[in-house]
């Protein structure tokens, strides 16, 4: 199950390999015991404990294997400084459900349930190492089983970057011609959305990955680079009045489900589009995006030049004088902007920049 709290979140980076608590666990797995780890506060465990002794020593991963070999629960403070208890006998609340057969993850199910607290239980026969924490539950892997999977959704992303040029190339000439139908923009940003989704995806399995996540990790950033940035102008560029924050509305379509996300009209609600208009109507670009693209443009400029001209085939047949007119547009900006505008008429690759 995927982590959905900053404290899982948390738990998971604790685990990762490289850290003080993941060579606790890795140090109990290779003595071929089992062994369960409580990380919770004095107060909140100690009602839980029915026997076992007070330790109150320093942390370190010797420390955790070796207690672990007493079999009952180890208990140490919440920023890993201090082991509380040893060879704690836990017993939590029998009516809480639990799906676990074995005694030790039962355990470690129902507490973690009842305190809301971090529970690794380590099985003895499996060797199987799972987090708890309130319901959320989740196995830790190996990194060499992980890095195959980073390797598959890398190549997938790739793909989709891919895809992705190729539909911002046939969406550009259509801008300057007033021809984008509704159905366009939907394709664009679902494509976009799953790019978006591959990468939490990644970031949450770079986390289990620990030390090994640098290639993999430089890897999604040049295959992500930019896509953010892109999304927000496309929804700046045709979101229906009244405006609003273009992060705010792609954060909107991002909490659509995976089914909603396969409807072009469900993605485009979020930016202003009723569900019974005509979605083979076409609709003007602001320009955003592609003047975003002249070099050296400053966004400010570009608000105001969007505020004064409306659409991007206004901004492209207004001479340069005209331009001049905008705060902030002197003669060699004014020459960049008709001159960028051309290129991205008749070239689009250039302005592919970045992605």
């Amino acid at each position: 199950m995927a982590p959905q709290r900053p404290e899982q979140e948390e738990i998971l980076e604790r685990t990762a390999p490289g850290t003080p608590l993941r060579d606790a666990i890795d140090r109990i797995v290779e003595l071929g015991r089992g062994g369960l780890i409580v990380i919770a506060e004095r107060d909140t465990i100690s009602p839980l404990i029915a026997a076992g002794f007070t330790l109150d020593a320093p942390f370190t991963p010797q420390a955790v294997a070796e207690l672990a070999k007493m079999d009952r629960a180890v208990v140490v403070d919440l920023p890993l400084r201090t082991i509380l208890y040893a060879n704690a006998h836990l017993v939590p609340d029998p009516s809480i459900p639990s799906h676990e057969t074995g005694t030790r993850h039962r355990v470690a199910e129902q507490t973690a349930r009842q305190l809301d607290r971090a529970i690794v239980a380590i099985s003895e026969e499996r060797r199987r190492v799972t987090l708890y924490m309130g319901p959320w539950e989740h196995e830790l892997q190996e990194p060499l089983s992980l890095l195959p999977q980073a390797s598959q959704a890398l190549l997938i992303l790739d793909r989709y970057r891919g895809e992705l040029r190729e539909l911002l190339s046939e969406l550009a000439p259509l801008e300057f011609e007033r021809r984008v139908l509704p159905y366009h923009v939907g394709s664009v940003i679902q494509k976009m959305i799953q790019m978006l989704e591959l990468e939490q995806e990644l970031r949450r399995l770079f986390v289990e990955l620990g030390t090994h996540r640098e290639l993999p990790e430089r890897q999604l950033r040049g295959l992500i680079r930019g896509v953010r940035e892109e999304v927000e102008l496309i929804i700046m560029d045709f979101q229906r009045p009244p405006v609003r924050p273009a992060r705010e509305l792609l954060e909107e379509v991002m909490a659509l489900d995976s089914e909603e996300r396969l409807s072009p009209e469900a993605v485009l609600k979020p930016l202003g589009f009723r569900e019974e208009e005509d979605l083979e109507r076409a609709i003007p670009s602001r320009g955003y995006r592609l003047l975003s693209k002249v070099p050296r443009l400053p966004m400010s400029v570009i608000e105001r030049l969007v505020d004064e001209m409306g659409t991007l085939d206004q901004v492209e047949r207004t001479n340069h004088r005209q331009l001049q007119r905008i705060r902030g547009i002197a003669d060699v900006r004014a020459r960049a902007i008709k001159s960028g505008l051309q290129r991205f008429k008749t070239g689009y690759a250039s302005s592919l920049e970045g992605l």
